[in-house]
């Protein structure tokens, strides 16, 4: 019997069948960025990518804007001399999949099924990786804090809450009906619950979840801690409301929002003041770097010789 294991890890990344394809020439360059070719391939490549982790919309634009920018990172790393250490991108891919509640088993797994090469998720991991250290290496004293400014921000956190969701899910496999008739399922679902129907009721017959006997009803959790698909699909939602269906690993889920309550953010017990200071400290610094890394990419952009094939 299939089981949804939890919401948080069946919804990382999403198995539908990728609905990108291949132009006659899959290598024909469809983009320079400084002499640097981007090719149909390496498009196709990152909208799979793009489609594994839910990304909605224009993808093939987003796909080559992504593709262009990640050449200038890249590139501004060369320029300055950045050698990543030699287990580097695998150490950062290990570290992509435990931010979305997944294992390197699971990342692999969704790369053969949606035929992505391993190449093209490891320039992409890569790419991340020489920017941190374009950025740091530019922007290291600009960006970090003072220790003033560490104190207010950790009395600011204090006093800080965050909207912690409770929610109900219906998980529908597509290996019980197909997927066909799962969505109709869904929808049907969907349209009923929003009206008023019994979730409750609904997920003891229909969820394959393990949360099914409890009606549904999964362990609260921040709106800030969710990943992407299921944030977006409950940000904005009342307590009483139910999101249309999202896609999840090997089918399609239904999510109600039961409550929503203000909370402070967990603390360790066990944290030390030494270390909520440097976490603080770290914060800072990566938010004021990513601030200035965008200023400095449109830099990049502006100085580099880009043209269309």
């Amino acid at each position: 019997m299939w089981i949804a294991r939890t919401i948080t890890t069946a919804l990382c990344l999403t198995l539908a069948v990728p609905l990108s394809g291949f132009a006659a020439n899959p290598y024909a360059p469809v983009r320079t960025i400084n002499g640097e070719v981007i090719t149909d391939y390496d498009i196709d490549q990152r909208i799979r990518l793009l489609e594994a982790l839910g990304a909605e919309g224009d993808l093939r634009s987003l796909a080559l804007e992504q593709l262009t920018e990640d050449r200038l990172k890249v590139q501004s790393g060369e320029r300055i001399g950045v050698d990543l250490p030699e287990d580097a991108v695998l150490a950062g891919l290990e570290q992509f999949a435990a931010s979305r509640g997944a294992g390197m088993e699971d990342v692999l797994r969704i790369l053969d099924a949606r035929d992505i090469d391993r190449q093209a998720m490891d320039d992409f991991v890569e790419a991340g990786l020489i920017w941190r250290e374009v950025l740091g290496a530019r922007f290291r004293q600009l960006a970090m804090p003072s220790d003033a400014e560490i104190d207010a921000a950790l009395v600011e956190a204090a006093n800080r809450r965050i909207d912690v969701y409770e929610l109900g899910e219906i998980a529908l496999p597509y290996a019980e009906r197909g997927e066909t008739e799962t969505q109709r399922l869904a929808n049907d679902l969907y349209r009923e619950l929003s009206l008023g129907g019994d979730f409750a009721s609904a997920a003891l017959q229909f969820s394959r979840a393990e949360t099914a006997s409890d009606g549904g009803r999964i362990p609260a959790m921040p709106l800030e801690g969710m990943p992407g698909p299921l944030r977006n699909a409950v940000n904005g939602l009342s307590p009483g409301q139910v999101a249309p269906p999202i896609q999840i690993t090997g089918g399609i889920a239904i999510i109600k929002v039961l409550s929503i309550r203000k909370e402070r953010p967990p603390q360790d017990p066990e944290t030390t003041e030494f270390e909520r200071r440097e976490a603080m400290r770290l914060e800072l610094f990566s938010e004021r770097v990513n601030t200035f890394g965008e200023g400095f990419l449109q830099e990049l952009r502006r100085d580099a010789v880009i043209r269309e094939q």
